[in-house]
């Protein structure tokens, strides 16, 4: 007859639970049996490299000149990570660490033989694994060489702690763990989760905060704080309740950080410079503290974006502003619409494209440090032809002789392309790519003659950095993105030649055009040259005030021309609008240059050698009469100032409009006699409108 069992005796164990208790001894005695008989072959067979640990790919951030933050992305590995050292974070973290994982960690040689005993104890009264005894440095050895949750496994995170613990210092293999940690998803190290989660840095972490972040690696899914806040706040409470009871926090501490809240404020990243950021990230992709300033940034997008808003709808505006003496990106406007889902990525100041007259410049430059030219050389805007090709102006008109600084200022293509073959195509390719403006397809010099015009694709980027050089006094320096990027200098254009430049082409030699047609306010001091290339798909304002060069693009992203996308009206303004802004202003023009003569004076074109030739009117055109009489226009292949003329052998003067003639109906004889008294003629005839078209125009 089986008896009650004695309240006050333990019960007895049954045959099967002793079994199976007797097996979980024995497999922990072999185990820790395993362990020392082990020891001696591990450390030798099992090296273990610190190599592993500090050897991870870091998140690019990008910050400004003041050290704020602009952009920042994830390491090549998917993860977002920033290493820190030890003294980057807070005191509280590390408490908090060491309390809830490993309360011995100053004391133990890599592995804690007390909770080792006190796990297998555990495991065997429970029945199964409840504590694994992994110490901080374990943890180390685990994410130095990750491996499934094994006895085996565990072994070698074992002995890979020993070794750890011999080769690092405790405060080395802290940082460590604090770099490497996982703290939620793809968030690697304490310093990206004080960032990500609380928008500060790991340094500057409250007490409940601290204990947040402490109690994410031990299942950094389950209390990610941003997905469960409340399990978060549990674990919170668990770190903090083994902070006091180690006395790390008094009572009042624990019961006032146990009381936050648990808030997640991921950082407010509202970029101010997205182009300027890709392009950093894409000089270093590690990023860095770059030279953008962001004060100069804000105002510049601001007119930027104002200025774009009076453009066809389909039209924007990039701009770029460098720092003339460190030769440093302080501000860049890719575009004014970087959300545009079709070319809002497009960075419309390093796309190349060809930047019509803003080259005419260094044309100039190149000829007057041959000492072939100064300002007051007579030039020739004639008709010319070079083996077919037959380059016009912009307003298809010639003007005859000119000054060479008027020639420029009023933006001539045929002036250009006489200086440029007097001094040779690739010579003036020579100085444009000393100065740094490359061509997108291959060597400059291909372009040969057609360079005076621009018939070359270049960015607003290389191009401004170009004129940036003739605001130092021809010096060229290499574009400096990041503070600590060299600043190296290389001659590139002579002192005299950027002096007379900017004289010619200042603010005090001609007025630039505003976006405020009334405005009253003089305008500061720069020189500058506008550009439009061929079909008006690209308006250009380039220049410099000596403190900056800046540089304007207006035009399609996408491609395409457009009537307004013409340098002077459509660019212009918004350089004048950045000029004088009080952060790039400059009042002070430079004082008048010394006078100079070029010693050996540019020869004469060939046109002006040849007999005089009458190219329009051409020979039996017929015009039709408006009004009564008809506007003829003429051309020859040399100056008009080199020729007296007559219509029908009575002389005639070309007041106002040179290239034109008025004439009434009937047939016409033009002659013209140039200096040598020979003469050439030419027939046409103006005849009245036919009937139907005075009724008409009468409707």
């Amino acid at each position: 007859m089986n008896s009650a069992p004695d309240p006050k005796r333990p019960h007895a164990v049954g045959r099967s639970s002793g079994s199976r208790l007797r097996t979980w001894v024995l497999a922990s005695a072999a185990l820790l049996a395993a362990c020392a008989c082990a020891g001696g072959i591990a450390w030798i067979a099992l090296p273990v490299s610190s190599a592993s640990l500090l050897d991870r790919p870091s998140s690019a951030v990008v910050l400004d000149a003041s050290g704020c933050l602009l952009a920042r992305s994830v390491a090549r590995d998917g993860h977002w990570r920033f290493p820190i050292s030890l003294n980057a974070v807070s005191p509280w973290l590390v408490q908090a660490t060491v309390a809830v994982e490993d309360e011995r960690f100053a004391s133990h040689v890599g592995v804690d033989p007390i909770a080792a005993v006190r796990a297998v104890w555990q495991n065997v009264s429970s029945m199964r694994i409840r504590s694994g005894a992994s110490t901080l440095t374990m943890q180390l050895a685990r994410m130095s060489d990750p491996r499934p949750r094994t006895v085996y496994a565990k072994l070698v995170q074992a002995f890979r702690a020993l070794q750890l613990d011999r080769k690092l210092d405790k405060d080395a293999q802290l940082a460590c763990y604090f770099n490497l940690a996982p703290y939620g998803g793809n968030i690697s190290g304490a310093e990206a989760a004080s960032r990500l989660y609380f928008s500060k840095h790991a340094a500057d972490l409250s007490l409940a905060q601290a204990a947040l972040l402490a109690g994410l690696p031990q299942s950094p899914t389950r209390y990610r704080p941003d997905r469960h806040p409340l399990r978060a706040a549990a674990r919170r409470e668990v770190v903090l309740a083994r902070m006091l009871e180690l006395g790390m926090i008094s009572i009042v501490q624990f019961e006032a950080a146990r009381a936050e809240p648990v808030q997640v404020a991921a950082p407010p990243l509202a970029n101010i410079a997205p182009h300027f950021a890709d392009l950093a990230l894409s000089r270093r992709a590690t990023g860095g503290q770059t030279l953008l300033r962001r004060d100069i940034q804000t105002e510049v997008t601001r007119l930027a974006i104002a200025h774009a808003r009076t453009l066809p709808a389909d039209a924007d505006a990039a701009v770029v502003v460098i720092d003339i003496a460190s030769a440093g990106l302080v501000a860049l406007v890719g575009g004014t619409r970087p959300d545009n889902n079709l070319t809002g990525r497009v960075n419309g100041a390093t796309a190349r494209r060809s930047p019509g007259s803003a080259l005419k410049p260094f044309i100039y430059a190149a000829a007057m440090d041959g000492d072939l030219l100064d300002a007051n050389t007579l030039v020739y805007d004639i008709p010319i032809d070079r083996d077919g090709w037959a380059p016009d102006n912009f307003d298809r008109v010639t003007l005859g002789s000119l000054p060479a600084a008027q020639a420029l200022r009023r933006s001539r293509n045929v002036p250009a392309i006489l200086i440029a073959e007097a001094i040779g195509a690739g010579r003036c390719a020579g100085v444009l790519e000393s100065l740094g403006v490359r061509s997108g397809a291959g060597r400059s010099d291909a372009a040969g003659l057609a360079l005076a015009t621009g018939a070359v694709e270049v960015s607003l980027l290389d191009l401004t950095n170009a004129y940036a050089a003739m605001g130092r006094g021809g010096a060229y320096a290499a574009l400096r993105i990041f503070a600590d990027d060299s600043l190296v200098r290389r001659p590139g254009l002579t002192r005299r030649s950027c002096e007379t430049l900017d004289e010619i082409l200042s603010s005090t030699a001609r007025r630039p055009n505003s976006s405020d047609a009334g405005a009253e306010i003089e305008p500061s001091w720069f020189m500058w040259k506008t550009g439009t290339s061929s079909g008006r798909r690209d308006a250009w304002a380039v220049g410099h005030n000596r403190r900056y060069a800046i540089g304007v693009w207006i035009g399609r992203l996408s491609g395409g021309g457009h009537v307004v996308q013409v340098g002077a009206r459509a660019a212009e303004p918004l350089l004048t609008s950045l000029f004088a802004l009080p952060a790039l202003r400059n009042d002070e023009p430079p004082p008048p240059i010394k006078a100079w003569h070029a010693r050996k004076p540019m020869p004469a074109p060939p046109e002006l050698a040849a007999p005089m030739q009458i190219l329009s009117p051409t020979a039996g055109a017929v015009y039709i009469a408006a009004g009564g009489s008809a506007a003829v226009p003429i051309r020859t292949n040399r100056p008009f100032e080199t020729a007296v003329w007559f219509l029908n052998d009575r002389l005639i003067e070309l007041t106002g409009d040179p290239t034109r003639i008025v004439a009434a109906p009937g047939r016409h004889t033009l002659t013209c006699r140039d200096s040598r008294n020979k003469t050439t003629s030419v027939s046409f005839t103006v005849e009245s409108p036919p009937a139907s078209g005075l009724r008409m125009a009468n409707r």
